[in-house]
């Protein structure tokens, strides 16, 4: 009997089939996984509706009249009606019942018709996304190469389903856009922040109709923060029609071209903010103290922190000099056997000479790079202050060490401005923000006004100084409650008409 039992119980497990593995046939694909998945009724899967283009080729006509006639399609009775109604067989829509149009199903757009292994759109439409099927749809996604968006609308997504989106989205290297529009209130707002922290290759996130408040663009802003270790990759982020009211920052953000907040519950103070954030704008403690870790990891690995505008941004690097100096000293006076005391006795005046050094007037930089290491350094004293470069780097650093630097590096480590406010420093704010919607919303005169100032500061800026970006080239406010025939308005729209890349005088040369 114990014999029979063993035998069974390996005869099962021979038996039970081995798990389906995806092809890159999204159609097949998705039917042996929600079978193996046990799920009941699976959606279809059908191309996605689109508008017939103007012209047409030859073979596309010749294509089109051979499938007609090898495989003439039954007119269904809602068809006939509209044929009867309308006289002729219409081409650019189609009727269905309301009862098939109301059944679940994923539209997919594919470079080739006949190949389901090139599907680059998804879209899925009112109907309730689970765990189960989106764990399906994750395995198939994993093996469709030119797959690049993923749009899901009313879709009823919980807090766990955003979380389980969010870790699929890096897996899938080749996407590129992601919309969740429509969704309702999640429970845990937070876990939107989810899809920006998450690492991948997504440049486009749409979050449209979701009622956010400002607990979840707060926790956004902080992954939109440039001062992660694998900064965002997004590029356009749309909130629109949601509930976001004055929160959130893009201060060290480098990366986002294009940001939407329109019909929101914004007011003066987020456009003030904003405006700071774009023109110029002063680091808090805690930017502060990062900006001299990476400035001390610079100096360390050998390459030029670059040179602030006005002022040292950190003063007690001053003492860390003296200290060096006076270690030298000790060495000299030990390799001396005691008469450095002796020689210092026979100079009394050499103090009055470093004090001196220490005083010199910022136009002596040219004599002062040729000079030691110590004038060097005691030059570097003497811009505090004075407008000059502090440099507090490797011994006679190349300029063009410095450009590149300044190219290339972090946005904390940007020319700051320490004569504007004593003990603050004031550094260039976010110059790659192209695009900004703020219409239909709660703004005044007084947000205009700052808006008119930041642009034109900008502007300035620009002008002088290398930036990373093209700065603000179109901003929109339409829909708020001041009114379009104030000077500061049309001020602001004149600055922003002369920077537009699309106005007509442009665009005809």
């Amino acid at each position: 009997m114990g014999r029979n039992r063993k035998s069974d119980s390996k005869s099962a497990r021979s038996e039970e089939p081995e798990p389906y593995q995806p092809t890159g046939n999204f159609q097949t694909d998705f039917a042996e996984l929600c079978k193996e998945a046990e799920i009941c009724r699976p959606p279809a899967v059908i191309e996605h509706a689109q508008v017939p283009a103007g012209k047409k080729g030859k073979e596309d006509k010749k294509a089109a009249q051979q499938q007609q006639m090898v495989e003439p399609e039954e007119e269904s009775p809602e068809e006939k009606a509209v044929m009867e109604l309308l006289g002729f067989k219409p081409k650019t829509f189609s009727v269905k019942s309301h009862l098939e149009l109301m059944k679940p199903c994923i539209q997919v757009e594919m470079d080739h018709p006949d190949r389901q292994d090139s599907v680059t759109e998804v879209f899925i439409k009112d109907w309730k996304l689970q765990a189960p099927m989106l764990l399906t749809l994750g395995r198939c996604f994993e093996k469709l190469q030119k797959l690049h968006s993923i749009n899901l609308w009313r879709v009823a997504a919980d807090a766990s389903i955003v979380d389980t989106l969010a870790k699929l989205l890096g897996r899938l290297p080749a996407l590129r856009s992601l919309s969740l529009e429509s969704n309702g209130p999640v429970a845990d707002e937070e876990v939107y922040a989810e899809l920006i922290r998450v690492e991948s290759n997504l440049t486009k996130l749409r979050l449209r109709f979701n009622q956010l408040s400002d607990k979840a663009v707060s926790a956004m802003a902080i992954q939109l923060d440039g001062l992660r270790e694998t900064p965002s990759k997004l590029v356009s982020l749309d909130l629109s029609s949601n509930c976001i009211g004055d929160a959130g920052s893009l201060r060290t953000n480098r990366t986002l071209l294009h940001l939407s907040l329109s019909n929101n519950r914004l007011t003066d103070r987020s456009a003030i903010a904003l405006a700071q954030v774009c023109s110029r704008f002063f680091l808090t403690h805690e930017e502060t103290v990062q900006r001299r870790r990476l400035m001390s990891v610079d100096f360390r690995s050998g390459t030029s922190p670059p040179p602030s505008r006005k002022g040292a941004d950190r003063p007690g690097s001053v003492r860390s000099i003296d200290k060096d100096k006076d270690k030298k000293s000790a060495a000299a006076a030990a390799k001396t056997g005691g008469k450095g005391k002796k020689d210092e006795k026979a100079k009394p005046d050499d103090k009055a000479k470093g004090k001196a050094a220490s005083k010199e007037d910022p136009k002596a930089k040219g004599k002062a790079a040729q000079a030691s290491e110590k004038d060097a350094k005691a030059g570097a004293k003497s811009g505090k202050g004075r407008g000059a470069r502090v440099k507090v780097s490797t011994p006679q650093p190349e300029p063009e060490q410095v450009e590149v630097h300044f190219d290339s590096e972090h946005p904390l480590l940007e020319r700051a401005d320490a004569s504007y406010a004593p003990g603050h420093l004031l550094v260039p704010g976010n110059y790659a923000l192209a695009l900004l919607n703020l219409s239909r919303n709660q703004i005044t005169d007084r947000g205009v006004d700052e808006w008119k100032t930041a642009i034109k500061y900008q502007a300035a800026y620009m002008a002088k100084q290398k930036v990373h970006g093209t700065g603000m080239l179109k901003l929109m406010l339409q829909g708020n409650p001041f009114s379009t025939e104030t000077d500061n308005y049309k001020a602001l729209e004149d600055a922003l008409n002369a920077r537009d890349p699309l106005r007509p005088g442009v665009a005809d040369n």
